[in-house]
């Protein structure tokens, strides 16, 4: 199944939505830990947590790009 430029944004941009959902998570597990003074855990979470972040910025750079690939080759011909 053949599946166009726009599409595949779309999906891109719902794995965006999917990575705030376990952003949320974790940084409701990092309030807690932080709380509970467990310094370790607060770490781990705050490399997971930076980790998604850098997922979520190559994701939604990534969706953009797809969403606009044919307006960049319209602006070059009307230039």
């Amino acid at each position: 199944m053949e599946r166009s430029l726009t599409e595949l944004s779309e999906d891109y941009f719902k794995a965006a939505e999917d990575i705030n959902c376990l952003i949320a998570k974790y940084r409701k597990q990092l309030n807690e830990a932080y709380m509970a003074n467990n310094y370790l855990k607060t770490y781990e979470i705050k490399r997971k947590l930076t980790i998604f972040y850098d997922q979520k910025r190559d994701i939604l750079a990534t969706a953009y790009a797809l969403r606009n690939y044919y307006e960049k080759d319209r602006r070059m011909v009307l230039a």
